[in-house]
């Protein structure tokens, strides 16, 4: 509040604004207006876009090839201010904490940092060429013995009759562990030969050398220099949550999977969920289900659109289906703890703790009727509910939505990650978060009606399909047309018990990888009592195959 009388007197009196103020302003307007444009511009595009590529042409993994875009730091730069860094005591600093990620990151920008997987690009880019699918594990940040998890050893050579593709296994160690050590020390001498080394060579000589040419326990591995001690969060993450840039061009999915994951996944395991990434056109069908009165009825289901998963996830077990904000996040944090292996009779570390109450508090902040809109239809809540088991995750990394999706997670959880693999996070409780934000934002911009209770009819072909496993992708285009009806209860009609049944799934010729403008694109979020039924019809096609 300005007091007229006193302002006038003192400017009367020659007072200057600084003077009477007791203030002056440090920073010009100039530089202002750059510094809150440059923060507009990370947040609006925090990584870099290929939309003006066709769907073919997207690549994030080019080392060189890809032009980024202009990033914040860049715009200073370009404007002559001196950029600022949020370490710094810098009350005007408006750059957020892990705004620039390592230039091996697909989600980096101009901007990015070194990190320890700038040296082995070309050779991994080398290895996984020609490959249409890559396993792997990235055991990183502390000595490495010995991979727990084990697979049978897959390359470019390797081919399965029943699916065109063939899948590479690679594991990222540290060049400094016991175990390459031991790999290398277990290599007879005329192995060693063949790849123009010796036993009598130095050590740094043997791995240089050596590196993308051996293999342990089905893995081919990769040795990474500097990867042995504590590593920060975004280095320690990129493997896992935003891997397209590590591999070959020809690489189409990428499936990661845990050290401590508790069973072997195989070449086959990975085709397999491959193929529940997408989803041909389901053709009208009936089922059969219980009316109000608890008689059997029929029911016929409309024609489904075809569907394309960018991420397939396991859902994670003992954790209510109800909608989120219903859901205890506290018990949800805490089954999500068992999975990763915490103690849960001790107390909850404090960055678990800190994550959780932020999402907490965040979720009760949104939800206030304060912040809501004004039209009672139009009052969405956000929902914290998509859980999954992140021991394994699969991934599509030429689809832009896809990339999104997981710069989005990357980015999250790097603000909550600790620095060793044995505080790396809650990775899922991050991921489950960007998906309640992802689609608050969905349903508001396309103006998507409140949810009601289900209907009878509704409830009944809900249980009969898996559509609610595939969560859609938002953009944001700001298109108002609704962009995931899962089953379309609305349109399906209870028929008469005497008319003929057709099978209960058919679906139309539909060419898996062909993806267009009309195809939706979702994450998936399998259930085990789906992904079970799926395994027994892909065994049966196999076997039925492997007959003919």
């Amino acid at each position: 509040v300005i007091d007229v009388e006193r302002a006038n007197a003192a400017r009367s009196a020659g007072y200057t604004a600084n003077e009477y103020l007791g203030w002056s302003a440090k920073t010009t307007l100039k530089d202002g207006v750059a510094k809150l444009l440059a923060w507009h511009l990370d947040r609006a595009l925090p990584y870099f876009s290929s939309s003006t590529l066709s769907e073919e042409q997207v690549d994030y993994s080019d080392i060189e090839g890809v032009v980024k875009h202009m990033d914040g730091k860049d715009l200073l730069s370009k404007n002559n201010v001196d950029s600022c860094s949020n370490d710094m005591d810098d009350a005007t600093c408006l750059l957020e904490k892990h705004t620039y990620h390592p230039c091996a990151s697909e989600c980096s920008t101009m901007s990015c940092t070194s990190s320890i997987f700038d040296d082995i690009l070309t050779l991994v880019h080398s290895t996984t060429e020609g490959c249409y699918m890559v396993l792997y594990t990235a055991p990183l940040g502390y000595d490495v013995e010995s991979l727990d998890v084990e697979t049978e050893y897959s390359d470019t050579g390797s081919t399965f009759e029943y699916h065109e593709g063939n899948v590479c296994t690679v594991a990222f160690v540290p060049s400094e562990s016991t175990l390459v050590k031991t790999v290398i020390e277990d290599l007879p001498a005329n192995a060693q030969s063949m790849l123009d080394t010796s036993p009598s060579d130095s050590y740094s000589t043997q791995v240089k050398k050596l590196n993308g040419h051996l293999a342990h326990k089905g893995w081919l591995l990769i040795f990474v220099d500097g990867a042995t001690h504590p590593l920060p969060p975004e280095e320690l993450l990129l493997p896992k949550l935003a891997p397209a840039r590590l591999f070959h061009s020809s690489v189409r999915r990428a499936m990661y999977v845990d050290e401590s994951f508790s069973h072997a996944p195989y070449p086959e395991d990975a085709l397999f969920l491959a193929t529940e990434t997408h989803r041909g056109v389901t053709k009208s069908r009936t089922i059969k289900g219980p009316d109000e009165k608890g008689k059997d009825t029929k029911y016929k289901l409309p024609k489904e659109p075809q569907r394309y998963a960018v991420m397939l996830a396991s859902q994670m077990r003992d954790i209510s289906t109800g909608e989120g904000h219903k859901v205890s996040l506290r018990d949800a944090t805490r089954s999500m703890m068992n999975e990763k292996g915490y103690d849960l009779d001790a107390h909850e570390p404090k960055k678990v703790k800190a994550q959780r109450e932020f999402y907490e508090r965040g979720r009760s902040l949104i939800n206030s009727m304060d912040l809501r809109s004004s039209d009672p239809s139009h009052r969405h809540k956000i929902e914290i509910k998509d859980f999954i088991r992140s021991q394994w995750v699969l991934y599509n990394l030429k689809l832009e939505e896809g990339h999104h999706v997981r710069c989005e997670w990357y980015r999250e959880h790097s603000r909550w990650s600790g620095s060793n693999t044995l505080d790396s996070g809650m990775d899922h409780l991050s991921f489950a978060y960007v998906m309640a934000k992802r689609e608050l934002s969905r349903k508001i911009v396309t103006e998507e009606p409140l949810p009601r209770e289900l209907s009878l009819e509704e409830k009944v072909i809900k249980a009969a399909t898996d559509a609610h496993e595939w969560q859609p992708i938002f953009l944001g285009d700001g298109s108002k047309i609704p962009l995931h009806d899962p089953f379309k209860a609305s349109t399906a009609k209870a028929i008469p018990l005497n008319i003929a049944d057709r099978p209960e799934s058919e679906l139309d010729e539909a060419a898996p990888e062909s993806v267009n403008g009309d195809t939706e694109t979702y994450v998936r979020i399998m259930s085990d009592e789906v992904m079970l039924k799926a395994r027994k019809n892909w065994s049966k096609f196999v076997a039925k195959f492997e007959k003919h």
